[in-house]
């Protein structure tokens, strides 16, 4: 069986393009690292989060993600509207990059990895963030924005599904080819 270890409503709605049958288990693991470079950082946490739930379901395949937006350091969900505004004034008119780190264990071992998608913003004006911050919910989102609520973004280059959360063309290619 393959288990989702995540809390995230937008990656088990994305992990349904990759597998039909899986279960879902949120992950109680730390979220503290003391690295700084965002590659080391998503990989580490994905893989402490699939850790935490294949102990006890040594027998299953587990998956578990983590994302950060980063620009010059990694920008995460903010505290409170303050926040979020402060961070999306940041990367109003500019480029910054998402990264995602998976992690895959099962009996037949371990898999890791991370994409990175560099993202453009539109330039924002003060009253389009505030609106922004009144629509969408930006305290659940790193860097506080969603890809998916189709405002802030000019491009993209790379997956956009990574930029929601879950590298879905890299993640279902690895799946197929090891775990199918």
């Amino acid at each position: 069986m393959i288990i989702l270890a995540s809390s995230s409503p937008r990656r088990r709605e994305l992990f349904k393009t990759i597998s039909s049958e899986f279960s879902i288990i949120p992950p109680k693991a730390d979220e503290n690292t003391t690295e700084v470079k965002p590659d080391k950082i998503v990989t580490e946490l994905a893989e402490r989060k699939a850790l935490c739930v294949f102990r006890s379901h040594p027998s299953d395949i587990v998956v578990s993600c983590d994302t950060v937006v980063y620009d010059g350091e990694v920008l995460n969900k903010p505290k409170d509207e303050a926040e979020a505004a402060k961070c999306l004034k940041r990367l109003s008119g500019r480029w910054h990059k998402v990264y995602s780190g998976v992690c895959i264990l099962s009996p037949k071992g371990k898999d890791v990895f991370y994409e990175m998608t560099a993202v453009k913003f539109k330039k924002l004006t003060d009253g389009e963030i505030e609106d922004y911050i009144k629509k969408f919910n930006p305290l659940d989102k790193a860097g506080a924005y969603g890809i998916q609520d189709n405002v802030c973004v000019e491009k993209i280059r790379g997956d956009y599904y990574n930029v929601v959360g879950l590298p879905v063309k890299k993640l279902s290619r690895i799946i197929r080819r090891h775990y199918a």
